[in-house]
């Protein structure tokens, strides 16, 4: 689904103060084309530092007053500050927060949100989101962007690296724990899928993805990284030509001897 009318006119306010210091993260990064699987609730923009978060509220604030938003401050400490924006009967939440600078891919220009988390880091933070709330909108998210393209065993194997405390395995098994759908949640998202198929499209991705990394654990493959073809596009281990590329401060895109830029 698209963004909303309000959550566009917000975004295009605050469009000049981002950048990869200060960029949209969270459910609206991965779900505000047209044809995404459910409406996100707020806008989350985060920080690598926490001057960068008081710089970027106060500058993004000033910019949606002088738009005409009615902003609303609920909460406004140093590492994080949530406001909601108000116009013509509509409202949004903006919220503003300090996150690891630990990532695998850099900060993403892009037409709409301008400056944003790439896909692949944006989906490792929900499975470890998954692993720790019962909240349907992570499994949402999961199921509907877990593909051939970024499969969920290569988000799981990974996600490891952002902590340490889990194996893939042992990250899996507490998604599953939490993997309950409540109806209403997602009618209130938009989500169009039935809960039991959604329920039951987690189950048969969340067993390919056991069998996938218990291959990978025995056969001895380092977990918290992903495996990158030479044109950066996320592959796995067994992929002739693959690489381990590992996560780093700001993340960076893998540079694979004998190809060339």
């Amino acid at each position: 689904m698209p963004l909303t009318a309000i959550q566009a006119e917000v975004l295009e306010a605050i469009s000049a103060n981002r950048s990869p210091e200060s960029h949209i993260a969270g459910g609206i990064a991965l779900n505000y084309a047209p044809g995404s699987p459910r409406f996100s609730e707020d806008i989350d923009i985060f920080h690598d530092v926490e001057e960068a978060v008081i710089k970027a509220s106060d500058l993004d604030v000033m910019c949606l007053e002088k738009a005409g938003f009615t902003v609303e401050r609920q909460l406004w400490g140093p590492l994080f500050r949530r406001i909601t924006a108000s116009k013509l009967g509509e409202s949004v939440k903006v919220e503003w927060a300090q996150d690891s600078a630990w990532r695998f891919f850099p900060i993403q220009q892009d037409p709409v949100l301008h400056w944003k988390l790439h896909p692949f880091d944006a989906l490792t933070n929900k499975a470890l989101a998954m692993a720790a709330r019962a909240e349907a909108r992570d499994l949402v998210d999961l199921v509907n962007h877990a593909s051939a393209t970024i499969p969920l065993h290569t988000i799981v194997w990974a996600a490891c690296a952002k902590d340490a405390g889990f194996t893939p395995l042992s990250l899996l098994e507490w998604m599953r724990r939490n993997a309950r759908i409540d109806a209403p949640v997602l009618k209130e998202m938009g989500v169009l899928v039935a809960p039991t198929e959604l329920k039951n499209r987690w189950l048969e991705l969340a067993a390919l993805t056991e069998a996938r990394i218990s291959e990978a654990a025995h056969a001895g493959i380092e977990p918290g990284v992903v495996f990158i073809r030479p044109d950066s596009t996320i592959s796995w281990y067994t992929e002739s030509g693959a690489v381990a590329h590992h996560a780093k401060l700001g993340g960076a895109f893998p540079k694979i001897e004998g190809v060339r830029d």
